[in-house]
């Protein structure tokens, strides 16, 4: 086997036949990352002139003379194919050593296991499990279980299969909580780079990443149209209409009940349709008053949520969303909602929601992040993690003992909001 730099053009056309293919192993993303620090090297991997391997490895200096890698989403190879493994290991181990590199971390999307968070189990596959041992034999070194954000990219990650998603599947609660916001004056509208401005302002709280960050992201995937940014917009004056017509209904209801409940007090049923046609109604009047206030200054239309998606071949990724806290219209739902109904009638097959933890305890401090994207019925996969593939013992160790990885791989940019 021959390692052998090539370029983007050759490595696309690889990359988008690979069974592991994946947006982040694009010249696209080398491009992003270019912007960013990080120098883009594509290789390929040739079996008596044949492209059997590529991978797109993102290098940067660590310290002085002393550079790494970063192969997101992993090298694109057989890696059950234990010969190619080995080869490809060894010749890029030899190849990025003459170049000064300590490491190269990669975390691959293979799927260790599936989880079934209602039942706490997982499905475990048998192969990911010994392919872990001949990663860690050829001096992978295997990190941290990253059950939270600790990985650079998610090892949990909830897939919406959006063939076979319906609605009428979800939570009855959360059904209802986007059935009527849908009924309200909120429209989802699709953006572009003038939009990026209000985008950042939902998001900029989630993540330390700049605004050129984004725009770089949504500008550079858009050259092969595989950006989309999408905004939910508000409309009061429309859903000041809906709200009242509603009030007035739950009105009408509400007294309803009450005549029957003054006769029969004891009623427990009643007591609780009672009690809750009163939730409902302070809940929808505390709505008018804070439509009114908006209303009443000027403010006509507001952007109230905003998601940035790649799209890439059957897959469609959310790179990060966010909505207005404060706001009372709490519209995460149903944005997510609409880009699933959207494309899924696109004919995609996937919508990837881009991580969860791997904790579903109580006690877990991103549980309501959790809870948020399991109400949409995804399938969860466990990838196999994140490994340091180490080139140069020597100054990995040093770069270990120094706590100079510590301090470039320590998640700083995870915020629990």
């Amino acid at each position: 086997m021959q390692i052998k730099e090539i370029n983007e053009i050759e490595f696309d056309n690889f990359a988008n036949n690979h069974i592991l293919k994946n947006y982040y192993q694009t010249s696209k993303y080398g491009n992003l990352m270019k912007k960013f620090g990080y120098t883009p090297i594509y290789i390929g991997a040739y079996e008596d002139n044949t492209l059997v391997g590529a991978a797109l490895i993102l290098s940067k200096y660590i310290a002085i003379n002393v550079k790494y890698g970063y192969s997101p989403r992993g090298f694109l190879i057989d890696y059950q194919n234990y010969y190619e493994l080995e080869e490809f290991t060894k010749r890029v181990k030899k190849y990025f050593f003459k170049k000064g590199f300590a490491f190269i971390k990669i975390n691959p999307e293979i799927t260790l296991a599936e989880v079934l968070p209602e039942t706490n189990t997982k499905n475990v596959n048998d192969e990911a499990k010994n392919l872990i041992k001949k990663l860690e034999s050829l001096n992978y070194k295997k990190l941290k279980n990253n059950i939270y954000f600790e990985s650079l990219l998610p090892k949990y990650n909830p897939i919406i299969n959006l063939q076979t998603f319906n609605i009428d599947n979800l939570n009855k609660n959360i059904k209802q909580k986007i059935r009527n916001k849908d009924k309200k004056g909120i429209t989802l509208i699709k953006g572009d780079e003038y939009n990026l401005n209000q985008f950042y302002e939902l998001v900029k709280n989630k993540k330390d990443n700049s605004i050129e960050y984004y725009k770089n992201y949504y500008k550079i995937f858009n050259e092969l149209n595989m950006s989309d940014l999408w905004l939910l917009q508000i409309d009061y004056h429309e859903y000041l209409q809906n709200a009242q017509e509603e009030y007035n209904l739950l009105i009408d209801k509400n007294e309803q009940i009450n005549k029957i409940f003054i006769n029969d007090t004891k009623n427990k049923q009643l007591l609780r349709q009672k009690m809750e046609s009163d939730k409902k109604i302070t809940t929808l009047n505390q709505e008018i008053t804070e439509i009114n206030s908006y209303i009443q200054n000027g403010i006509y239309k507001q952007i109230i949520a905003s998601a940035l998606i790649i799209k890439y071949q059957n897959r469609i990724n959310i790179v990060i969303s966010g909505f207005d806290k404060n706001t009372k219209q709490n519209p995460n739902h149903l944005l997510y909602t609409k880009l699933i109904e959207h494309y899924k009638k696109q004919n995609y097959k996937y919508l990837d929601l881009n991580g969860i933890t791997g904790d579903f305890t109580p006690s877990n401090p991103y549980k309501g992040l959790n809870e948020f994207k399991l109400n949409f019925k995804p399938n969860i996969y466990e990838y196999i993690g994140e490994f340091d593939l180490i080139i140069n013992q020597t100054l990995y160790s040093l770069l270990w003992s120094t706590k100079i990885l510590h301090n470039e791989f320590d998640r700083k940019d995870i915020k629990n909001n």
